[in-house]
């Protein structure tokens, strides 16, 4: 849409597929079109998204998604407190 235009940060949470399908199955939600998909397609969606965020470490951030919540929270925060410091 705006060419030329890259955001100064973006957060990739990376997790395993599998780990992906289970949290998904636990929620007793019916998957949706999409988390109907086999597990080859979204080994290839985060081969994408991993070659990218290999492509452009300063921008394009990697967390491990099988962290606990709390972890998460404070590499997010890490991540942008150092963007936009106080």
């Amino acid at each position: 849409v705006h060419p030329g235009l890259q955001p100064d940060l973006t957060i990739l949470f990376d997790l395993p597929p599998v780990i992906a399908a289970a949290r998904v199955a636990s929620t007793g939600h019916a998957p949706d079109r999409f988390e109907r998909e086999q597990g080859a397609f979204f080994e290839r969606v985060r081969a994408a998204y991993l070659q990218r965020a290999q492509a452009a470490p300063a921008r394009i951030r990697v967390i491990d998604a099988g962290q606990t919540p709390e972890r998460i929270r404070a590499e997010v925060e890490a991540l942008v407190g150092a963007l936009c410091p106080r």
